[in-house]
């Protein structure tokens, strides 16, 4: 895999917290960037995988309506003051 140079810019705040973590693992601010950013896209990966799959669920009729969630909880908290 290349690598390339990315220049953006970013709050003093934010360049302390980052040097703070990579002093505390004894890495340059480089390696704390890369991972925070894999981080980041592997999120929206997932993200974007649960969206397509709650799609597929909807399209599937494979859902609980809101309406429904209601009524259970409104039944269950009958059936606590019942008890």
């Amino acid at each position: 895999m290349s690598l390339q140079t990315v220049t953006f810019k970013v709050s003093e705040e934010s360049i302390a917290m980052i040097d703070e973590i990579a002093a505390s693992r004894q890495v340059d601010r480089s390696e704390i960037l890369s991972e925070a950013l894999a981080t980041y896209l592997a999120d929206h990966e997932n993200l974007l995988a649960d969206l397509e799959e709650a799609d597929r669920q909807i399209e599937a009729g494979d859902f609980v309506t809101h309406e429904e969630i209601v009524a259970r909880y409104e039944a269950r908290i009958r059936g606590a003051k019942a008890a």
